[in-house]
Formats: C-alpha cells, sequence, structure tokens
C-alpha cells in the first residue's frame, strides 16, 4: 500500500473508491429493506415535494444554503489533508457520501421503479456527475497529502512530505470551479425539469 513511487495517487485512489463503494451498497441494501411505516413516510414525502413542485414550482433554497449543501463533503475533503488524521477520515467519509447517495438513489428506485432512475438522476446526477469526481480529485490527493504527514513516505525532508505546490493548488482552483458549475445547474436546470416532470413520477 505504501511502497509507490513518489507522487502515485493509485493507492489513495484504491482505497477512498473502495469505502465510496462499500458505503454505496450498504446504502442500495438499507434502502431495499425500508418497508412498513417507513416506506409510507417516505413515499408521503416524495409525494408531497413531487406535487409542489407541480402546484407552485420547486422552492430552492438560499444560495448560501445551496452552496454550503455542495461544498460541505470537498471542502472537508481538503481539510483532512492537512492533518495525518485523514488517513482515518477520508477513508470514513467516502464511506459515509456512498451511503448516502447509494440510499438516496435505491430509495427513488424502489418507490418509482425504472421512472425512479431518471428522477435520481435529474435530483443527483446532474450535479453529482461533476461534484463526484470532484470530492475524488480532492479526497485522493488529501490522502496522499495526509500520508506524507504521518511520515509513511520515507522522506525525511519535511517539503518532500509536504505536496502543498502547485499543482495541488490548481486542482484545487479547478474543482472550485466545478463546483461552481454544480450549483448554477442546481439553480437553473434541475428545477424546470423536476417541475416539468413530476408529473410522470405520479402517474
Amino acid at each position: 500500500m505504501w511502497n509507490v513511487s513518489e507522487g502515485s495517487y493509485l493507492p489513495a485512489l484504491v482505497l477512498v473508491a473502495a469505502c465510496f463503494f462499500v458505503g454505496g451498497v450498504t446504502g442500495c441494501l438499507l434502502a431495499s429493506c425500508v418497508d412498513g411505516s417507513g416506506r409510507e413516510q417516505l413515499s408521503a414525502y416524495v409525494d408531497s415535494f413531487l406535487r409542489s413542485a407541480i402546484t407552485d414550482g420547486l422552492e430552492l433554497p438560499s444560495l448560501a444554503a445551496q452552496i454550503w449543501d455542495m461544498m460541505r463533503w470537498p471542502l472537508l475533503a481538503l481539510l483532512l489533508g492537512f492533518t495525518a488524521l485523514g488517513l482515518l477520515g477520508l477513508p470514513l467519509l467516502f464511506a459515509v457520501r456512498g451511503f448516502l447517495l447509494g440510499f438516496s438513489i435505491a430509495s427513488f428506485i424502489q418507490l418509482f421503479g425504472s421512472s425512479g432512475c431518471l428522477l435520481a438522476f435529474l435530483l443527483f446526477g446532474l450535479s453529482g456527475a461533476i461534484s463526484v469526481p470532484v470530492l475524488f480529485v480532492l479526497g485522493v490527493q488529501s490522502f496522499a497529502a495526509a500520508r506524507g504527514l504521518a511520515g509513511y513516505t520515507g522522506q525525511n525532508n519535511r517539503a518532500a512530505r509536504l505536496p502543498y505546490g502547485r499543482a495541488y493548488l490548481r486542482r484545487c482552483g479547478l474543482c472550485a470551479l466545478a463546483l461552481c458549475v454544480c450549483v448554477l445547474l442546481e439553480r437553473v436546470a434541475v428545477p424546470p425539469l423536476i417541475s416539468g416532470l413530476a408529473q410522470t413520477f405520479l402517474c
């Protein structure tokens, strides 16, 4: 795991991807086990959400709340890269993110069948196609940085163990721009699409 060439991100990628996958599978399995009152409450909530989207249009949260909702996972992944605790925190972060995403998507599919895939794509897929890769980019480089801070690179030189160089900052900047695109998508593209297709899901 640790005996890799300098600058290799493959071990970190494999680890966080495995944690994300395990979390996602666990979320899917748990969603399939929801029945009885839990399923009824979830169905009532989604039904109310869709009917509100038809009658009043999809109400958007404040811009600050939406930015926080989009940035919190990548921001936490970024911050964990500045401490050796990221070696434990980042795998846990990816497992939780995968679990929540898997549970949410599987719940819509369980409620609406194949049409639930479309609803899940509108709610999570449009922005998720950008935000999830952003999380992986930041998480992988943060894990490598945390590994360096913990002294696992085998380098005694402090500068060699801290990879916060131009490439690191450039990736962070590009990820920030990508997240801004996600916020724009969720404010401009997603609401009219859901409002226009909500009647289909209620039929």
